[in-house]
């Protein structure tokens, strides 16, 4: 019945997880970057044919909501500022979102403002998009146009109006004023951008927000890493240096594409310029993820090697995508991000199959890959489909209007926690099998020289009679065999610092309080029946330890060996080892490798 149970459950995550990836596939391919339409049901189809004067007096805080502007495209980006009031501008009822020419053409705003307050007011327009190279606010005055304020990637900090991450203009209005403005907009990686107008106030903490969710992935990522390489470099180079790399990569991409170089170093360079350099990141976290979980899941150990091709194809899936989006990002661009959703599908199935077989890390690395899976597949949603609004009050209401980067941001800190978890289970059984290993070498090791010491008194007294030669290895065997009750202690001894191996404080003090003695007793103790101070017994047990890790072909490097040992200088590990075993663990290595 177990066995009826288990396989209903893995037919029932098939059949779950290939319907999710065909309907991700089939939503992703029929999007169209086209005019996307408000479905506002506020919205009155009234067929009028100009634009409606923005004001925020009609909001009950007077905070923020969509700018009802008539909008003209430049695909080829030649027409200036001097050319453009002079252009049949396009009004559609109701329409929110507007489409954006690649660079360097541009998409032209044209919107009227009107102060009905008694006081003074200052007004921005912003995008819900954050990506924009270029957005200059012109003012029109008598016959020509005023540039009043401009922002963006590639505008110098001297010439920029807004010093946050978040792209805005803003323009002061005095009371009683209307005023006719142009917005030119270029440089974004969205087909299609959604203006807003609103107080700075608002657009000062909505920026705030975006900045901190970008800045907490981020030091998320440089904490993450920093820990991988610490806590995992002596265990096994596998689980740091693929999900290092995965963790690198995702921190360039986010700081690429959340333009944190304009912000913090100045930079001018466009999107278009970044392009290939974040579908390089991209490539980078795909093709990591894929080789992190293969090792996690173990199926590099599977000795039929049945389900290799499987990770064989999405790699070489992924370098070839990413090759062909940094050659050409923009027409090519969609292959990684259909990649970017169909990996972590794939990888959610195969870590349910090992989840089911009864495999105790795949159930962090499923929760791990179902928390990726969300966040890339509701970005991606959320990112073609966006939200619909007619106003809003707070940054946080802002934020969760278009989720993209808190879905974004939470999934990966999600995934990332979980994928360490499941990094640590596989590492704990991992450092168990070895020390049982080693353990039963070193007590194979001392039955072996004790049965070779046997065998060599046996022959050399072999011309004694029968009841000397007796009473003689009786002798013998009462003064070489310690006690029982010793031999214990030292059984405990012996494990207490294998099990601490890694631990490279781990002395005298820390092994006597393990075993429950004085560090007096315990120097007693280990030179009455080893002859051998506490730091030197530890000392002979490492360099075991380590010489058991080269017979069983644990590490390829001495270094690798050395950290696992619990040394931090290679250099005198290698000097001890020698000292110890007259040849030195380089050498080992190539005569094991000479054998194979």
């Amino acid at each position: 019945m177990p066995d009826f149970w288990r396989i209903t459950m893995i037919r029932a995550t098939q059949i779950g997880v290939v319907f999710s990836l065909l309907m991700a596939i089939c939503a992703f391919l029929a999007l169209s970057p086209a005019h996307a339409q408000s479905a506002d049901p506020n919205c009155i189809h009234s067929g009028d044919k100009t634009a409606a004067t923005n004001s925020l007096a009609d909001l009950p805080q007077g905070q923020l909501k969509p700018l009802s502007t008539s909008y003209f495209l430049d695909p080829e980006g030649r027409i200036d500022a001097d050319e453009i009031t002079a252009q049949n501008f396009t009004f559609t009822p109701c329409q929110t979102q507007f489409e954006t020419p690649r660079s360097p053409g541009a998409l032209w705003l044209r919107f009227t403002a009107r102060n009905p307050h008694a006081g003074d007011q200052i007004w921005g327009v912003s995008f819900m998009e954050t990506v924009l190279d270029d957005v200059t606010l012109f003012e029109a005055r008598g016959s020509g146009l005023v540039r009043i304020a401009q922002d963006g990637r590639t505008v110098p900090a001297a010439q920029s109006d807004n010093d946050r991450l978040q792209t805005a203009v803003s323009f002061p209005i005095a009371a009683g004023q209307e005023k006719t403005y142009y917005v030119r907009v270029s440089g974004t990686y969205a087909p299609t951008v959604a203006p807003v107008i609103g107080s700075v106030n608002l657009l000062s903490s909505w920026s705030t927000g975006f900045s901190a969710i970008s800045a907490l992935l981020l030091v998320f990522c440089i904490i993450m890493t920093i820990f991988s390489l610490i806590l995992f470099r002596h265990i096994d180079p596998r689980f740091y240096q693929y999900y290092a790399a995965y963790l690198i990569g995702m921190f360039f991409m986010t700081f690429l594409y959340d333009g944190w170089p304009n912000m913090i170093f100045g930079s001018t360079i466009s999107t278009q310029q970044w392009r290939p350099f974040i579908e390089l990141a991209s490539g980078l976290v795909m093709i990591a993820n894929i080789q992190y979980c293969r090792i996690l899941l173990t199926i590099d150990t599977d000795p039929q090697k049945r389900k290799q091709a499987v990770f064989h194809w999405l790699t070489g899936l992924g370098v070839i995508g990413t090759i062909w989006a940094m050659i050409d990002p923009f027409n090519m661009g969609t292959p990684v991000a259909i990649l970017l959703i169909i990996n972590p599908f794939v990888l959610l199935y195969v870590s349910g199959r090992k989840m089911f077989d009864g495999v105790k890390h795949a159930v962090p690395v499923f929760a791990s890959l179902l928390a990726l899976t969300i966040g890339l597949f509701s970005s991606l949603y959320f990112f073609k489909f966006p939200t619909s609004f007619t106003e809003a009050n707070s940054a946080f209401e802002l934020i969760t209007i278009r989720p993209i980067t808190l879905s974004y941001a939470s999934s990966t800190i999600v995934e990332g926690i979980f994928m360490m978890i499941a990094i640590s289970i596989m590492i704990n059984a991992m450092q168990k099998q070895r020390n049982m290993a080693v353990s039963e070498a070193i007590k194979l090791r001392e039955e072996m020289a004790l049965s070779e010491q046997q065998r060599e008194e046996v022959e050399d007294a072999a011309g004694l009679r029968a009841e000397t030669l007796t009473a003689l290895l009786a002798s013998d065997m009462d003064k070489k065999l310690p006690l029982p009750a010793e031999q214990g202690f030292l059984d405990r001894a012996t494990q207490s610092v294998i099990a601490n191996i890694n631990q490279r404080g781990f002395g005298a003090g820390a092994l006597a309080a393990e075993l429950g003695v004085t560090e007096k007793t315990l120097g007693r103790r280990l030179k009455k029946s080893q002859g051998l101070a506490p730091a030197a017994f530890i000392r002979s047990i490492r360099l075991s330890y380590a010489r058991d890790l080269i017979l069983l072909r644990q590490f390829d490097t001495v270094a690798a060996i050395a950290n696992a040992s619990g040394f931090s200088s290679v250099g005198h590990f290698a000097k001890l080892y020698r000292k110890e075993f007259r040849t030195t663990p380089s050498e080992a290595l190539k005569s094991l490798e000479t054998a194979a």
